[in-house]
């Protein structure tokens, strides 16, 4: 799309900073193992562009990518890429070209978790990486938890790994703040805190789901016998409902079919889905930048 410069754009005194899409996590498998989680995407931020006042720009807002879907094929069970986010481009489509962009995260397509975006292959002043999706650590494990956005006060944070047969590990939390924690048994592990120390949501317990995270913290992971872990919480760096987001908790083993922890608002990734008698749930989406 495009975005008009304002009349009062002052070439000395501006800032511009974008987050990339975060990716989807992988859908569980039947009788198990879980899915990864998605990657958060990447910040870049630049400083005192010289624009012309009622000129219009070309911008991309990258979109966020897709759960893995339980029921389809092990190609369709894979979580997609989120799409980077760029800013002042003569050719849409090139973040190469742009005057700052950031890069997306990426899918999970196995029991790996999905790669936070590269904050080094971005362009701009300050570049921040994304944090990695959790991984399915064993063949009882469930869904990982989705990695954090970076963010104006750091990196994203990885999301939590799972090793046990219960709830997925929790998401990570936003820029700045703390990884998810690992599910070892039928409690999902807790989501990483933001940056302020706080925000991380819990786990569920056997039969829970988990719980969603706040203030950019990550979703926690769903219990032993629940496939829905937490969503991760909306960063609040510039404003109550604008930030960094969180990662999404993964999913526990469940018996019916559920979609795990969404990435949080912006570029938070998705939770894996977790595996089940006979089904296994979705991946989470993760959000868009």
């Amino acid at each position: 799309t495009t975005w008009t410069v304002p009349s009062n754009w002052n070439l000395y005194s501006n800032t511009i900073e974008v987050i990339g899409g975060g990716g989807g996590g992988r859908a569980g498998s039947t009788n198990r193992p879980g899915g990864g989680g998605g990657g958060g995407g990447a910040y870049s931020k630049i400083s005192n562009l010289s624009l012309t006042p009622g000129a219009s720009v070309n911008i991309q807002v990258g979109a966020a990518g897709s759960g893995g879907n339980a029921a389809g094929t092990e190609t369709e069970k894979n979580g997609s890429n989120g799409t980077d986010t760029y800013f002042n481009v003569s050719v849409a489509g090139s973040c190469s070209i742009a005057s700052v962009c950031a890069k997306a995260g990426a899918g999970s397509t196995g029991l790996g978790g999905g790669a936070g975006g590269d904050g080094s292959s971005g362009i701009g002043t300050i570049l921040t990486s994304g944090g990695t999706g959790g991984t399915v650590t064993t063949g009882q494990g469930e869904g990982g938890g989705g990695g954090g956005a970076a963010g104006p006060n750091g990196v994203g944070k990885t999301g939590g790994n799972s090793s046990g047969l219960g709830g997925g590990g929790g998401g990570g939390g936003n820029g700045g703040g703390s990884n998810g924690s690992t599910s070892t048994g039928t409690t999902g592990g807790a989501g990483g805190n933001n940056s302020g120390g706080g925000g991380g949501g819990g786990g569920g317990k056997r039969g829970d789901v988990g719980t969603a995270g706040t203030g950019g913290g990550g979703g926690g992971g769903a219990g032993n016998g629940k496939g829905k872990g937490g969503d991760g919480g909306t960063g609040t760096e510039w404003n109550a409902t604008h930030g960094s987001g969180g990662g999404g908790g993964g999913g526990g083993d469940s018996p019916d079919i559920s979609t795990s922890g969404r990435g949080g608002l912006y570029g938070g990734g998705g939770g894996g889905g977790g595996g089940g008698n006979g089904a296994g749930s979705n991946g989470g989406d993760g959000s868009a930048g």
